[in-house]
């Protein structure tokens, strides 16, 4: 029987607030690794929760052999009997799902991103894309970490200042199919998560640095095709903005605000579309556009 319970400091997903609860030194050890650049990922910190309880996931390991975890999100049962790595994917997953829910004041894209010398490169793409590897690849490359699920773009509602991106350094999600050619990138801890993907930690302690809030310079539409030559393409503004409005996770709550966000981000922004096959290649590409070196 576990005799102590494990508690991280509070953590933060853009506006969603949450600790976990764990009652294994290992599993703690484990999860507070992960998420540990969600501790100050904003402006403000986990302090800026305020009078707003934070919520509470709960993960109980069982004394069977061999071990399996239950999962819980405020004091309700949501998942029993999974292997460790299994359970803290679904609470990554979980964390992701409601960040977008309850991050109202943000314009969010489903997309990478990445900061080069206070400058945003904004990756947007559907799953299969290349989102996540590029943005892998670009972060293992020197480049600060934003997101490579949800980027957020902070509005200027006073028009006193640009927008700018905003980190949500959320564990780097790696798919089974980038194995390979990130196979440094393979996370010291695994058990279950190898079978289809992989969460690989960033943060200071990790070589794979956060990026701080930026205005966006860059639009990067990267596609991935094993047999393409792998080339940067010009697009015009009205082609950004299109892609941009596709990729906006919630766009109708913004009104017309949103599209003026999203049309600022098109003029302003050096749009590209990137076909890759070669993910070294593609990296070199990127940082000689943004002028990141190699």
């Amino acid at each position: 029987m576990h005799d102590r319970v494990y508690c991280t400091p509070t953590l933060r997903a853009l506006s969603y607030f949450f600790v976990v609860l764990c009652d294994g030194e290992v599993v703690h050890t484990h999860v507070s690794a992960l998420l540990s650049s969600l501790i100050d990922a904003h402006d403000g910190g986990a302090d800026a929760v305020g009078e707003q309880a934070p919520h509470c996931y709960t993960l109980k390991t069982s004394t069977e052999r061999p071990a399996t975890v239950d999962v819980g999100r405020d004091g309700e049962p949501v998942g029993s009997g999974l292997e460790l790595g299994v359970a803290v994917a679904w609470l990554v997953w979980d964390v992701n799902r409601l960040a977008a829910e309850l991050s109202g004041e943000h314009l969010l894209f489903h997309a990478g991103g990445v900061e080069a010398s206070g400058v945003g490169i904004l990756v947007p793409g559907a799953s299969g894309s290349g989102k996540s590897t590029l943005t892998a690849g670009l972060v293992r490359a020197g480049l600060g970490y934003l997101s490579d699920e949800l980027v957020a773009l902070e509005l200027d509602a006073a028009g006193s200042g640009p927008d700018r991106l905003v980190p949500y350094p959320k564990p780097i999600t790696v798919k089974s199919g980038s194995f390979g050619v990130l196979a440094d990138l393979t996370p010291a801890f695994l058990d279950g998560e190898d079978d289809g993907e992989w969460l690989v930690p960033v943060g200071d302690d990790t070589g794979r640095r956060v990026g701080d809030p930026c205005q966006p310079g860059f639009v990067i539409v990267p596609r991935y095709d094993p047999s393409a030559e792998t080339a940067l393409v010009p697009l015009t503004d009205t082609e950004a903005f299109f892609t941009l409005a596709l990729h906006a996770v919630n766009l109708l709550s913004h009104g017309p605000a949103g599209s003026e966000a999203i049309g600022r981000l098109a003029a302003h922004c050096a749009s590209f579309s990137l076909a890759f096959s070669d993910l070294d290649a593609a990296c070199k590409l990127v940082l000689g556009l943004v002028g990141a070196g190699v």
